[in-house]
């Protein structure tokens, strides 16, 4: 017993020395502090990296622009870095137990280069979910109680995203992406939260209405934004979807000289040149211009099949005095491109879309058959400070886009045999959209009220004619030459039908973000939307709320959320079976979500997550059935409840690694109306969905600046028929990347489709996706 005695006060006195000798040094080490604000006006700056010189301790800049971080006592070089500007040095002093507070530090944020470099092993913010875009107002993501995922540019950059196609399924909450026609145009549907839209992916851009079904390219996004739910209230109804939408954010103006080339190329034939460069245009800094260029060309990875794109983005800033800034911009985007789809009718006796035994290297196409569309942007903004508590916007968006679509459509009738057709529809999209905005920031009491007072205008028009030519069954193992020649002659002898589709709608909105205490945040919005379908002479009026509430559980770090939100469409009237001869006038279609939450922030913003739970359910819906005189009918009888689950995280866990991560499980499926859709899911909405990527980059050493990559896709199993007999297989997709970066320049080769697995994307119509690519990317800095 005495030795088991003395055995534990040698314990207990190695753990009394331990603990001494922890709390000794813990006592020695000290505190830095400071503030760091604009060079310009003197306004705090956020996410400037903080660090000692050759070490890898350090904080990031909070929104007031103060930093924060402990360090042992001795002599230091600290550093400034913002936004791969070049960084500012102070000396200090840091004594034991003592606070060093560096006081203000003054940065030059106009100084900015086009892209961001890591500056001694401090980890930039890979994303930070900041927008002005989601609320219309800036409001933190820990005080909306709404949903949703910032991407930014940086990510594209690393995975070598060459087209919009890839930088939306790098976004969390997105799945099933694939390009899809609709009235003459091309775009990209995308799937969300159990909804299907062509409109929601990146018709909103910079928060406006563009064009639906019109295509852009990556190399003008400084981020996308992933606003999930149905946001009508806010965004109006007509080109967004009940799962959400995507924001496209584009690159704009600031007061340095900058400018960087890039040159992909790769397997296919690809080929693309991008070109982003910014200067100011006069002396003080205050008329600045920023022009992005790319031009695409690549063949498919099929026999046949082209894409050639130009895009010319110039944008300007002219800050007229330190109350009013007015940006303009314009976009022109021009593409040609083939474009089949496959359909598989109910006689080709499938139930999975691989019974066909598809040869993914054949397309059934020529090169000369293409879909041609010209898309023109213009954007206008004028911000001007009317006190110290209200900003006025004023904001003005024009979309023109020109379409010639030739859509080759594929229709199995059995499962060897392949019926074309060719579909021509020249069209024209043409949206404007006038917003007035005015967004105040004041104190009623010791309350404090973020109000959003707005109102909209917004015409859509879609003139287009469309004419099919049709051509015999050939077998699946065959071929088929289309003869360009021969199709234009057919074409010019078929049918022609027109279509217009003309809507204007007047808007007022207002939202109120009100915080009960320094926690609590309570949002309360409205909008009242006047609908005209022009056409078809028939006006809705339409009440649109959403509300939320907001508790910060550990303050500016982890925070739950709840909302209600709605959603709708306004239907245009048609012939229904009861009255066939006279259009008959629907109700708007209603989509209420109830979501709840959790946001986090922590680690100084090196972590970043959002898990949520959604309800969404859908009254009136409108469908369209056969009649039993072959006619098409619509009925308004449906309803259709989609509830799920979504998880996004964003992290930068140690020096020079970026992981972003993505899952959503959804259940969406029809509740009420004909027993024939009864228990019916919505076909092309996979129940599982699931994305990620993964990067590090050396900081240290002989490797210092070499990094990889690693990411993929995951979707589940769905249908590819509102019948749910045709199932399409789900599939898991890997990407690698490789790179080596410098502040000047960037190399980097790209393996897309690791493993070369063949898979379909759908939207009602089915295609096949791209095997096994090799790229390879160097962009110079200057």
């Amino acid at each position: 017993m005495k030795q088991k005695s003395g055995f534990a006060k040698r314990l207990w006195l190695l753990a009394l020395i331990t603990l001494c000798s922890a709390t000794y040094m813990y006592a020695q080490t000290g505190k830095i502090t400071g503030k760091v604000v604009s060079q310009d006006d003197g306004s705090p700056v956020d996410a400037v990296a903080v660090s000692i010189k050759g070490k890898s301790t350090g904080s990031y800049t909070n929104e007031k622009g103060e930093f924060s971080f402990n360090a042992n006592p001795g002599n230091y070089i600290i550093l400034f870095s913002y936004m791969g500007s070049k960084p500012i040095e102070k000396a200090v002093n840091l004594a034991s137990n003592q606070t060093a507070n560096l006081g203000t530090i003054r940065i030059d944020v106009s100084a900015q280069m086009l892209e961001e470099v890591v500056v001694d092993g401090m980890i930039k913010k890979f994303a930070q979910k900041k927008s002005d875009f989601v609320a219309r107002m800036p409001i933190k993501n820990l005080e909306n109680p709404q949903a949703y995922t910032v991407v930014p540019k940086e990510l594209f950059t690393e995975q070598v995203a060459v087209d919009f196609q890839s930088a939306l399924m790098s976004s969390p909450g997105v799945g099933n992406v694939s390009q899809g026609p609709g009235s003459g145009g091309i775009g990209l549907g995308i799937r969300m939260r159990g909804f299907s839209s062509l409109n929601g992916a990146g018709a909103i851009r910079n928060g406006m209405a563009t064009n639906f079904v019109s295509l852009s390219d990556p190399a003008n996004l400084e981020s996308l934004e992933i606003i999930k739910g149905p946001s009508a209230t806010l965004f109006g109804s007509t080109l967004i979807s009940y799962g959400g939408l995507v924001n496209r954010v584009t690159k704009k103006a600031f007061a340095g000289k900058a400018g960087e080339a890039g040159l992909t190329t790769g397997a296919g034939g690809l080929g693309r040149l991008t070109f982003d460069y910014n200067t100011p245009l006069n002396d003080d800094k205050t008329f600045m211009v920023r022009l992005n260029t790319a031009i695409h060309r690549e063949k498919s990875f099929q026999d046949y099949g082209i894409n050639r794109s130009i895009m010319i983005a110039p944008t300007f800033t002219y800050i007229v005095n330190d109350k009013l800034t007015v940006d303009v911009d314009f976009e022109y985007f021009q593409t040609e491109r083939t474009a089949t789809y496959v359909r598989v009718g109910s006689a080709a006796g499938i139930t999975n879309i691989d019974q066909l035994n598809w040869d993914f290297k054949k397309s059934y196409t020529s090169n000369e058959l293409l879909c041609e569309s010209k898309v023109f942007n213009v954007f206008g903004k004028a911000t001007y400070k009317l006190s110290d508590s209200w900003t006025s916007q004023t904001q003005y968006s024009y979309a023109n886009t020109e379409n010639n679509a030739n859509y080759l459509f594929l229709t199995v009738n059995k499962k060897d045999t392949i019926t074309p057709s060719i579909m021509n529809i020249p069209s024209t999209f043409t949206t404007n959209q006038v917003q007035q905005n005015f967004i105040g920031d004041f104190k009623i009491g010791n309350i404090r009220n973020r109000l959003l007072l707005g109102v909209d205008y917004t015409q859509l028009v879609n003139t287009n004619d469309r004419a099919t030519v049709a051509y015999s069954n050939i077998p699946v193992s065959g071929t088929f030459a289309i003869n360009i020649y021969k199709y234009q002659q057919s074409l010019a002898s078929a049918k022609r039908a027109q279509a217009l589709r003309s809507e204007r709608t007047v808007s007022a909105y207002a939202s109120d973000v009100v915080n009960l205490s320094d926690r609590f945040t309570f949002m309360a919005s409205l909008r009242v939307d006047r609908f005209h379908d022009v056409a078809n002479d028939y006006t809705q009026t339409t009440l649109s709320p959403k509300m939320g509430l907001v508790y910060q559980l550990l303050k500016d770090k982890v925070s739950v959320f709840g909302n209600f939100m709605d959603g709708f469409q306004n239907v245009a009237p048609a012939l229904s079976e009861d009255n066939p001869d006279k259009p008959t006038s629907f109700k708007p279609e209603h989509a209420n979500q109830w979501e709840g939450g959790l946001k986090v922030e922590l680690f100084d913003g090196k972590l970043n997550g959002t898990l949520s739970y959604y309800d969404i359910n859908v009254k009136d819906r409108v469908r369209t059935v056969a009649g039993t005189d072959g006619v098409t009918y619509s009925i308004q009888d449906g309803t259709q409840r989609s509830k799920g689950f979504e998880a996004d995280l964003i992290a930068n866990p140690i020096k020079g690694m970026h992981i972003i991560l993505g899952y959503g499980y959804n259940d969406s499926k029809y509740t009420k109306g004909d027993p024939s859709i009864v228990g019916k899911h919505p076909y092309a909405i996979p129940h599982h969905i699931a994305n990620f990527w993964v990067s590090h980059k050396f900081q240290h050493g002989v490797i210092n600046g070499f990094g990889l990559g690693l990411g993929g896709n995951y979707s589940s199993d769905h249908f590819l028929d509102s019948d749910n007999k045709i199932t399409v297989p789900g599939y898991f997709k890997l990407d690698a990347t490789a790179f080596y970066e410098q502040t000047k320049y960037r190399i980097s080769l790209k393996l897309n489709n690791l493993t070369d697995k063949e898979y379909w994307t759908s939207s009602f119509n089915a295609t096949p996706q791209a095997t096994r690519q090799f790229i390879a990317n160097v962009t110079y800095r200057f």
